[in-house]
C-alpha cells in the first residue's frame, strides 16, 4: 500500500507548490524502485487528463485536431459513400428502348429504361456494408500513419524522375 505522504508529494509537484526539500524527497522516493516511477507516471497521465478536461472548449480545438478530423473522417466518409454508390450502381443496368406502341417506327426520341434484377433491400444492405468497410479501412489507414509512407514514396518517385 502506498504511503499517502508520497501521493501528497506528487500532487504538490504537479501543482507547482513544492519546496526544494519536498522536491529532493520526491526524487529520492522515485529512485527507490521502478514501481514508484510507474505510479508517478500514472498519476502524471491522470493529472494531465484532468488539466485538459478543465480547459474551455475553444482551447481544446487545435489546428492539428481539425486537420486530423477533416482528413481522417472526411476522406473516409467520402470514399465510403463513393463505394456505396458504386455498389448500388453496379446492380442496375440501363436498356435503351427503341420501339414500342407509342413509338412504333422509332421516330420519336429513345427512352432509357432502368432494369433492376436484384431486390432493393439487397442493394441497400450491400452498399451500406461495403461503404462502411471502405470507411473503416480509410480511417485505419490514416490512424496508423500509413498515408505518410505513401506520400513519402510518391515524393521520392517524383524526385527520382
Amino acid at each position: 500500500m502506498q504511503d499517502p505522504k508520497n501521493l501528497i508529494l506528487i500532487s504538490k509537484h504537479f501543482s507547482g507548490n513544492e519546496t526544494s526539500d519536498e522536491k529532493q524527497e520526491l526524487i529520492d522516493w522515485l529512485n527507490l524502485s521502478k514501481d514508484n516511477v510507474a505510479l508517478f507516471e500514472e498519476v502524471k497521465k491522470t493529472w494531465q487528463f484532468k488539466k485538459e478536461e478543465s480547459l474551455p472548449f475553444y482551447k481544446k480545438i487545435t489546428k492539428e485536431k481539425v486537420t486530423d478530423i477533416l482528413v481522417q473522417h472526411g476522406l473516409g466518409n467520402l470514399v465510403g459513400f463513393a463505394v456505396g454508390l458504386w455498389v448500388t450502381n453496379s446492380f442496375t443496368h440501363y436498356v435503351v428502348e427503341k420501339r414500342n406502341i407509342k413509338n412504333l417506327f422509332g421516330i420519336a426520341g429513345r427512352k432509357k429504361v432502368i432494369v433492376n434484377e436484384t431486390p432493393e433491400w439487397v442493394q441497400y444492405c450491400l452498399s451500406f456494408i461495403l461503404g462502411f468497410i471502405a470507411l473503416e479501412l480509410i480511417n485505419y489507414f490514416f490512424q496508423t500513419k500509413k498515408h505518410e509512407l505513401v506520400w513519402n514514396f510518391i515524393v521520392k518517385k517524383i524526385k527520382n524522375k
